[in-house]
């Protein structure tokens, strides 16, 4: 009979060897957790960055605080923001400037010397449009209904706004730039101080600091142009080549817009006070002129005299 166990070999394990396997994989495990554990952490802290660059703190003059969108480090203009938001809203609404037209007064803000000052007849869908464009400077509004001047000047407390008496009619057109003339050397003189002027188309009962400023370049959209009673456009036209001829210091050419300058009652003024010969462009219904400074002792608005008046109705 033959031993069952002599076929039979025994293998023994070497503690050593158990030990070393359990190990390796102890130390792969905590390897792969800690790269885990550091890429989650780069993870939150690489968006929070982020976060913190879109939106961070600022401090106001009066020491407030809140929290706005950040542009190359500075915050976003409130004026660029307001018209985002109006020009969004408002975009299917009609009597607004075209893009012929308002290219043009954009063209010259934008190379217009820094503080740019900018004096606007009327308030329209493009204030907002004119503040924002001349950021660095100063804008000055100008408008027939002073309600509306206060009611927008809530809205938008970025907004200057004044309103003012206009005391024509453009059934009276013919009659006032006659008068005008006769006056040419008193009070319609095109060299003096509006706040003391009586001349029938001088506008005198704006704040005193708006007359002395030296403004770069004038818009008048305003007021209403139409109609035989509306007060039409004359006065602002007088008092802006009056304010353009009588600068005493800054750039001495001044840039003046006349918009709608297509009807009659805006170019027989416009011919006679800014004066065809100032003309630099016309542009659909945009009429652009520049305007120089004048000596004290001027008493002619245009170099070539033009008998405007005797134009038919």
């Amino acid at each position: 009979m033959k031993n069952s166990n002599s076929n039979t070999k025994l293998i023994l394990l070497h503690p050593y060897i158990q030990k070393q396997g359990s190990s390796n994989r102890l130390w792969l495990l905590a390897f792969v957790s800690f790269f885990t554990i550091a890429f989650l952490l780069t993870l939150v802290y690489t968006r929070e960055s982020i976060t913190a660059a879109a939106s961070t703190t600022l401090t106001g003059p009066d020491g407030s605080y809140s929290s706005g969108s950040v542009i190359g480090g500075q915050p976003l203009p409130t004026t660029v923001i307001n018209t985002l938001l109006h020009y969004a809203s408002k975009i299917n609404e009609s009597y607004h400037m075209a893009y012929s037209e308002l290219k043009p007064i954009s063209d010259v803000l934008r190379k217009c010397s820094s503080p740019c000052n900018l004096l606007v007849f009327g308030l329209t869908q493009e204030t907002l449009l004119w503040k924002a464009l001349n950021h660095n400077g100063r804008t000055v509004f100008i408008d027939e209904n002073r309600y509306y001047a206060a009611y927008y000047e809530e809205l938008h407390p970025e907004i200057e706004a004044f309103d003012v008496q206009y005391t024509t009619k453009i059934s009276e057109t013919r009659e006032l730039i006659a008068s005008a003339r006769e006056q040419i050397r008193n009070e319609c003189r095109p060299v003096q101080n509006l706040l003391f002027s009586e001349c029938k188309l001088g506008i005198n009962d704006l704040p005193n600091h708006v007359y002395e400023v030296d403004w770069d370049v004038i818009l008048i959209d305003g007021p209403r142009g139409d109609g035989l009673d509306g007060p039409g456009r004359m006065q602002p036209m007088f008092t802006s080549g009056v304010l353009a001829r009588s600068k005493k210091g800054g750039n001495p050419k001044t840039h003046i817009f006349v918009h709608d300058y297509y009807r009659e009652e805006e170019k027989m003024p416009g011919e006679e006070f800014l004066c065809k010969e100032n003309m630099v462009e016309y542009n659909d219904t945009l009429a652009h002129f520049v305007v120089e400074r004048m000596e004290e002792n001027s008493f002619e608005y245009c170099r070539e005299k033009k008998n405007t008046l005797m134009r038919d109705s």
